[in-house]
């Protein structure tokens, strides 16, 4: 039985970081399973009759286990989320008449970034806001130590994210915080404590600064608010990027990444929700969401079975639930490098198990396919990191980082890349997709970079010199 198979067999599809187990049957009326246990088949059953069925077999006539249980699921569906919505709102906030800011309440329906499953939508109003003191302020809906809580970025089961005024540095901030009845369990706690000390490790400016982490009178995570939208956000409303554009996002993406791996911090749930872009011109980059990170030799990366992450954006390994590295944040980004350049995720399927045998088994239909225009050299560095093998892979962030701008210098200086060498289809390693073959290079069909700000769609340059390529191999 192969990787696959052991895979399917186990029906992995939770995010949660336990072991999968197979589905055992249960003993009607009396339970024959821990909550855990139920808890975890429950997950793999799609078809909500056929969990209502199961969970009323394997809970039996126990009403309060079946209480517990349903507890659980509810608090998984949110809990894989939370983590996921980024510190990120368009902020409309008028100005007095003395030109600083002032403390307005936006609406409270504002939408939610970085759900990758729906449109953005928040779960019902409502939290439990008991933590938060009362506030003399009639714009603010309470205060949490130091900070005017202003208004509600996201929410669900397992906690929240406000829009936040630091009263004594006098800027505005980004606080998470764990929901009243997740706070009181070990897990979440842990989690929450982990994404907090790994994003505070790193200093970089395509990173989200963390200002603090505070465990009273709730745990809560104070960082930098971010003024934009997440990179899913920008996909949605532009489509497929213009290759300056990618470029210039891709590096950012890789230089945030490489600061990560700098600190033994694999992300491992690299997406375009969990990248923010700034408002303003020049389009900063942020990285966000350490939720999952891991340090390098932390033992859990190399436990069997163990699955993590966002299944549209992982790497064959981490499907498989393989041991780990750096490379595999190289893949994701790849995976991300590949929606920007065509308007969609390398390896869409109908289900998650479809989506996540897709990743470990299927090449992604070429670039060129889907947008004829795209030059050779981008399509030859989102296919290598795209390999199934790592590596076959570029071996570190920092490479990607430094190869993605001189792509963006040569780019801006002469309309052509040359520090590329341009893979050769009939060559291609098996294990790794290949570069379209739908037109071929030649002299004639270059076409030079031109438009203005206003274009929809800059044409692409499509061809290099092979010759003016050799010397750069060693970045291949």
């Amino acid at each position: 039985m192969d990787s696959w198979d052991r895979l399917e067999a186990c029906h992995v599809l939770k995010m949660t970081g336990w072991k999968p187990i197979p589905l055992p049957t249960p003993t009607a009326g009396s339970p024959a399973m821990n909550e855990r246990q139920i808890f975890e088949a429950a997950l793999d059953i799609a078809d909500s009759a056929r969990r209502e069925a199961f969970l009323s077999q394997a809970c039996g006539t126990d009403a309060d286990l079946r209480a517990r249980v349903d507890a659980l699921l509810t608090a998984h569906a949110a809990a894989s989320q939370f983590l996921e919505t980024p510190a990120v709102q368009q902020l409309n906030t008028p100005s007095d008449s003395s030109g600083e800011d002032t403390l307005q309440l936006p609406p409270s329906h504002v939408p939610a970034a970085g759900d990758d499953d729906s449109e953005d939508e928040l779960t019902p109003p409502g939290p439990d806001l008991c933590f938060l003191s009362p506030s003399t302020k009639p714009s603010s809906i309470g205060t949490l130590g130091h900070y005017e809580i202003l208004n509600v970025l996201g929410q669900g089961a397992f906690g929240i994210v406000f829009r936040a005024f630091d009263e004594k540095l006098h800027r505005y901030v980004a606080i998470k915080t764990m929901s009243v009845q997740m706070a009181a369990t070990s897990p979440p706690r842990k989690r929450f404590l982990r994404e907090a000390r790994a994003a505070a490790a790193i200093r970089h400016d395509n990173v989200v600064q963390v200002y603090s982490v505070e465990e009273e009178p709730i745990p809560y995570l104070v960082m930098e608010f971010i003024d934009g939208q997440t990179l899913q956000q920008k996909q949605r409303e532009v489509g497929p990027l213009e290759v300056p554009e990618l470029l210039h996002i891709g590096r950012q993406i890789a230089s945030g990444l490489a600061a990560a791996h700098a600190q033994s911090l694999i992300h491992r749930d690299v997406k375009p929700g969990n990248i923010l872009i700034e408002k303003g011109v020049e389009q900063k980059v942020k990285i966000t969401d350490f939720g999952l990170a891991r340090a390098a030799d932390d033992a859990s990366l190399t436990r069997s079975g163990m699955i993590s992450g966002t299944p549209l954006y992982m790497a064959p390994e981490q499907a498989l639930g393989q041991t780990l590295d750096h490379r595999s944040d190289l893949f994701s980004l790849g995976s991300v490098l590949y929606e920007l350049a065509t308007g969609r995720p390398p390896f869409r399927a109908p289900s998650t198990v479809a989506v996540l045998k897709r990743v470990v088994d299927d090449t992604p239909r070429p670039i060129q396919e889907i947008i004829p225009e795209t030059p050779d050299w981008l399509v030859t560095i989102i296919n290598k990191l795209l390999s199934k093998q790592p590596d076959e892979r570029y071996q570190s962030t920092r490479e990607v980082a430094d190869l993605l701008t001189r792509c963006q210098s040569e780019l801006q200086l002469t309309g052509q890349v040359t520090c590329v060498p341009v893979s050769n289809p009939a060559s291609g390693a098996s294990s790794a997709p290949r570069v379209s073959t739908t037109s071929a290079n030649t002299e004639g069909s270059r076409s030079p970079l031109a438009g203005g700000a206003s274009a929809t769609r800059l044409r692409r340059p499509r061809t290099q010199s092979p010759l003016a390529c050799q010397s750069s191999s060693a970045l291949l």
